[in-house]
């Protein structure tokens, strides 16, 4: 054991190194995104980077987030890693704890990349496919016809569309299987009494949905019911509202962290 956390070339010593290094990024990456406007500031980096559009502070948020969450579970694994506080375990225990490790890396990199899928502003597949420009020129032209009809303007951009390749179903999965990662390795971070609750109120709303979609919501106390659509009862129908946990900035998972 003390082999493994020594310093130096050791597992603990270069993980350290690591979140030394990859938490000081994020600071420092953090700090630019939230710099106040200094007047004339902007105007000289673009003008600096000879891009118009070249910004440095204030970043769009549907980067920013996904790279910001995928950046900080990294830096939970590295440093609460249950593989390394388990080296002096047995081969099995060892095993587990390289396993929640990785699970929660990956999990972080598939919630971004989704939100990068879900995300009306990007629609990260569609832009691949083309689609995205087909369709926003498509109804730039819509708008266009519409404004020469009533001598109104020409318009020059239209509101993002709606994401046509998405993750279909799968979001539930993606985002149900995230959430039970996310709460398992948790109990590693901050202990089993601080996440007992979020497991309950997960479990509760999971348990809820189940007897509204076997039993629906007649004769029910409506404390033990959560209703995600009507008739027929569809599981599919709260696709919305595991999107909205998604993608909203407000109140959703990567705008909350």
């Amino acid at each position: 054991m003390s082999e493994v956390e020594g310093a130096g070339g050791t597992p603990k010593g270069i993980a350290r190194g690591l979140v030394f290094w990859l938490s000081s990024l994020f600071v420092v990456i953090g700090m630019i995104n939230a710099m106040p406007g200094i007047p004339g500031l902007d105007q000289w980096a673009a003008d600096i980077a000879g891009n118009p559009h070249f910004i440095i502070r204030k970043f769009p948020f549907e980067f920013y987030y996904p790279f910001a969450f995928a950046l900080m579970m990294l830096i939970v694994a590295l440093h609460h890693s249950i593989w390394r506080s388990w080296q002096g375990s047995g081969a099995t225990r060892r095993g587990l704890g390289l396993a929640m490790d990785i699970a929660l890396v990956v999990m972080a990199l598939t919630i971004s990349t989704t939100y990068l899928v879900e995300i009306d502003s990007v629609c990260v597949i569609d832009q691949l496919t083309g689609d995205r420009a087909r369709m926003i020129a498509e109804s730039l032209q819509i708008e266009k016809d519409n404004a020469a009809l009533f001598g109104l303007p020409e318009p020059t951009t239209v509101d993002d569309p709606q994401c046509l390749h998405t993750t279909g179903p799968w979001l539930v999965l993606i985002i149900g299987l995230a959430i039970v990662v996310f709460l398992a390795y948790n109990v590693k971070v901050w202990g089993l009494p601080l996440v007992l609750v979020a497991i309950l109120v997960a479990a509760y709303t999971i348990g809820t949905v189940l007897v509204w979609y076997f039993y629906g919501v007649e004769d029910i106390n409506k404390y033990l019911v959560t209703k995600i659509g009507g008739e027929p009862r569809l599981l599919s129908d709260g696709r919305p509202r595991v999107h909205d946990i998604l993608v909203n900035n407000a109140s959703g998972l990567l705008g909350r962290f």
